[in-house]
């Protein structure tokens, strides 16, 4: 054998390994969030150090708020700043496109800002959206009424009309009270990507420490006409023992129509448990898994190929959890559990909460209380939320793919020569 087809051979199984590699499912950041922000001259709004990333409870003029923040900065009336995000945000027929979250003051509050929201394509040429009132965070005609009640961090919806691919969003206090816009996070619900296989799912503590419950909010994040998710499974882990109840509650289609603080659904497109669906309080032999499928008329399973679409997002209510009853009583967070994404054409994705979820060390905080539907809760306050982003690179899979398959027919083309 020449030393030139040995050279080629060892380049093809470098090649080989690097195919591989590209196509082994990997989770990475895909830029659902703000990653960087730049304030106009003449302002300075903090932006930058505290509200980029997932809401987290620390935002902008947060010092002394009792969240344990130490910003200083007023984000005051006549101020702006512009928002980046690593992937385009694409518009989504009938659902919010940006979620804009920011802190409001309770019950008898006056703090106010009124705030522009302007969107661009490309950072240069902007053009206006919306513009809310934070002091709405207090309507509960806007809210619900189970919260307006309740100093924390609200999510203001906002739908990018006829904008699409948004990179860049402007946010300007256009006159307020002298708090200013309390920036905790800007969201882009559905960031481009150009896998047809991918999603961003999160879950939510409910209650205190010692209670296991949670919610779960999953966006499949495939590319424009990618693969619509069909299928969740809970797997519960055999040590620690820990047994998972509650599993008869839904995951709801969100809409534009419906906000994630109420009660029930505004579609009936929704994940429904299929198998081991179980109340809570159940008594009986724990379950192993539990099994949540994608329903069109909020009962049966959805025709086969169906499921949450490309850019859609599904999430429990406010009021609804899962729960993880310990045995013992102490025990980490959704510790051992494990969970399977299946897509509409059969392709699936495993994970675990401890290597993969806590591995993404993407931790956020939102408002809970408990007890829910009560003007006087038992608990509430921010509590943790874990995100995890699930995003193949098929265009480094196929770029890898034909340049193995290259150099699989040189190499062939070469044997058959020197033979």
């Amino acid at each position: 054998m020449t030393h030139s087809l040995q050279r080629t051979i060892r380049r093809l199984a470098w090649m080989s390994a690097l195919a591989a590699a590209a196509l082994a499912p990997r989770a990475e950041a895909v830029g659902s969030y703000a990653i960087a922000a730049q304030d106009a001259p003449g302002s300075s709004t903090g932006a930058a150090d505290v509200a980029l990333g997932v809401a987290d409870y620390r935002f902008v003029n947060d010092a002394g708020a009792g969240f344990g923040g130490a910003n200083a900065d007023v984000f005051g009336p006549g101020e702006s700043t512009v928002l980046a995000f690593a992937a385009p945000i694409r518009n989504v027929e009938g659902q919010p496109d940006l979620r804009i979250s920011a802190f409001v003051g309770g019950a008898g509050a006056s703090d106010d800002a009124a705030v522009e929201v302007e969107v661009s394509s490309d950072g240069v040429a902007f053009e206006s959206v919306a513009t809310f009132q934070t002091a709405d965070g207090r309507d509960p005609l806007v809210f619900s009424q189970y919260e307006t009640g309740f100093a924390s961090v609200k999510h203001f919806a906002v739908e990018l009309g006829a904008a699409d691919r948004v990179t860049h969003v402007r946010l300007t206090n256009l006159g307020g009270t002298a708090e200013g816009l309390r920036l905790d996070a800007v969201e882009g619900i559905a960031p481009e990507t150009r896998a047809d296989h991918a999603f961003e799912i999160r879950f939510e503590r409910y209650r205190g420490d010692e209670v296991g419950r949670f919610l779960v909010r999953i966006k499949n994040l495939a590319r424009a006409g990618g693969v619509p998710i069909r299928e969740l499974r809970i797997d519960v882990p055999v040590t620690p023992a820990i047994e998972l109840e509650d599993t008869d509650s839904a995951l709801c289609e969100e809409s534009y129509l419906f906000r994630v603080d109420v009660s029930s659904c505004a579609y009936p497109t929704r994940f429904v448990c299929a198998e081991n669906c179980i109340p809570d309080f159940f008594g009986g032999t724990p379950i192993a898994f539990s099994r949540h499928v994608w329903s069109s008329d909020g009962v049966n399973e959805a025709a086969p190929g169906e499921g949450l679409e490309p850019g859609r997002v599904a999430t429990h209510v406010r009021s609804e959890n899962f729960d993880t009853d310990p045995i013992p009583d102490e025990y980490l967070f959704l510790d051992g559990f494990a969970f399977v994404v299946t897509f509409a054409d059969g392709e699936t994705h495993a994970f675990d909460f401890n290597t993969d979820v806590l591995g993404q060390d993407v931790e956020g905080a939102l408002f809970q209380k408990y007890q829910y539907f009560v003007p006087t809760p038992e608990v509430f306050g921010p509590r943790p939320v874990h995100h995890y982003e699930f995003v193949p690179e098929p265009a480094a899979a196929a770029a890898a793919l034909a340049a193995l398959g290259a150099l699989a027919a040189l190499v062939r083309r070469r044997a058959a020569h020197a033979a």
